[in-house]
């Protein structure tokens, strides 16, 4: 009877051992927290990121306007290229980075120092509208068809 009791003891304390609350780093991780040392997030992301080409125009003082074109690049890259209207030989391309900050505001950053940074708000439309250095939506209502930039 000793033997009999201390047998079920045995396998108890072996099947009690495997039952253990301890999970893998793998199987924690399912919900989406980090997983083989990538982050990935939790349901839908809540911005909204360009994508591709986008023509526009912006006003000139000298000039008709200004015909702008965004392409902005999956690796955080955009090419800016002006080409100032009634004008041939005034044309000009800048290069930068861009980055989606609160509010679904884009921030172009370019590698000439002399230019400044501009700022984007991205519409549900598909469509972005150029804002001022105060990222503020301050257009002249008789200027409003410039600074709407739309997929190309």
């Amino acid at each position: 009877m000793k033997k009999y009791i201390l047998l079920l003891l045995i396998i108890n304390v072996v099947l009690l051992s495997s039952c253990s609350s301890k999970k893998t780093l793998s199987e924690n991780n399912n919900s989406g927290a980090i997983n083989n040392g990538e982050w990935k997030p939790h349901g839908p992301l809540f911005f909204i990121a360009p994508a591709g080409k986008y023509k526009g125009a912006i006003p000139c003082k000298d000039c008709p306007g200004i015909e702008v074109s965004l392409d902005f690049k999956e690796d955080n890259s955009v090419v800016k290229t002006m080409r100032y209207i009634q004008s041939t030989n005034k044309n000009s391309k800048n290069l930068g980075t861009w980055v989606v900050t609160s509010n679904n505001i884009i921030q172009v950053s370019y590698s000439q120092n002399s230019t400044p940074q501009e700022y984007y708000k991205a519409q549900s439309g598909g469509h972005l509208i150029m804002l001022n250095d105060k990222k503020e939506l301050n257009i002249n209502p008789l200027q409003a068809q410039f600074f709407i930039f739309n997929p190309d």
